[in-house]
């Protein structure tokens, strides 16, 4: 049997048959994020969930997490207040202890942050407090949250464990998540659709992303559904199904990578299927798509 022939078999019994094969993999529960990784790049999966490397932080993603901490900042409060802070003393916050306490515990967390060679703390500082702000100015205003980081643990599309998730903001219509970039998204990230599609069930409404994004030249654009539909996603029943059969395959993939490679061989890498994802993994030095 070639080994098209033995994925094409394991993939019907794990998604058809009631005598599945056992789920062999040493995780409590699957998120969003560690399923997209998985689709991305098993060879990346398998060093960050069996062999439990961790990435340093980059400088895009920790000045997306400051923004994260001052927008969940005034929402909390927001919450029972059902008023926003006041602008100038958000930013305060932000630059006294928000930034701060950020770039702490990602290197806490992670390892130092690598900075870009033409950028560094100051930068990112300048950079996600103008995205909180222009953020907190344009659409704060209209958003009256349920919760914030919000977290759940629950069985969902028959996955073999449960799925975990943080919601950013939930209000009473849908959830929303919120995004920070150094480009313009007017739709989706093909990244973005497994996450639209666990909270969305997690809470049974509908996704909005908020996208906040800066370029190297300042330009500022702060996107909502209001402004382009496409970031608004409420998949259709036809549509849950087709990603919940996506989600099961995906699991039972891994299952069988590990039953074929175990935790210690390496798992295949699609390195040179998609290079703009090798430019940004923390795991491509050693890998074997980049060896030569």
């Amino acid at each position: 049997m070639t080994l098209k022939e033995e994925i094409a078999q394991y993939m019907r019994e794990v998604t058809h048959e009631p005598d599945a094969p056992p789920f062999n993999l040493p995780i409590e529960h699957w998120s969003a994020s560690s399923l997209d990784m998985l689709n991305r790049c098993p060879y990346q999966w398998q060093q960050r969930y069996l062999r439990g490397r961790k990435e340093r932080p980059g400088e895009a993603q920790t000045t997306g997490s400051t923004v994260h901490a001052g927008v969940e900042h005034n929402f909390k409060q927001k919450v029972e207040s059902h008023e926003d802070l006041p602008t100038a003393e958000l930013l305060d916050w932000f630059d006294d202890e928000g930034f701060k306490a950020v770039v702490e515990r990602e290197q806490e967390a992670k390892g130092e942050v690598v900075w870009d060679p033409d950028g560094g703390p100051e930068k990112a500082q300048a950079r996600g407090r103008a995205m909180l702000g222009a953020y907190h100015t344009a659409v704060a205003p209209r958003v009256q949250p349920l919760a914030v980081e919000g977290e759940f643990l629950i069985p969902m599309f028959e996955l073999p464990i449960p799925m975990k998730g943080y919601i950013d903001i939930e209000r009473e219509s849908s959830i929303i998540d919120l995004k920070t970039s150094k480009q313009k998204r007017s739709t989706p990230k093909e990244t973005w659709w497994i996450q639209a599609a666990v909270y969305g069930e997690a809470k049974a409404k509908p996704v909005e992303f908020h996208s906040v994004s800066m370029t190297k030249t300042g330009k500022l654009d702060v996107l909502t559904p209001l402004e382009a539909e496409g970031l608004y996603v409420n998949f259709s029943a036809g549509e849950r199904e087709t990603m919940a059969l996506n989600l099961r395959v995906l699991s039972a993939l891994a299952c069988f990578y590990m039953d074929m490679f175990g935790p210690d061989e390496d798992w295949p890498a699609r390195g040179r299927l998609h290079t703009w994802a090798c430019d940004y993994c923390g795991f491509r030095e050693g890998c074997p798509a980049w060896r030569e």
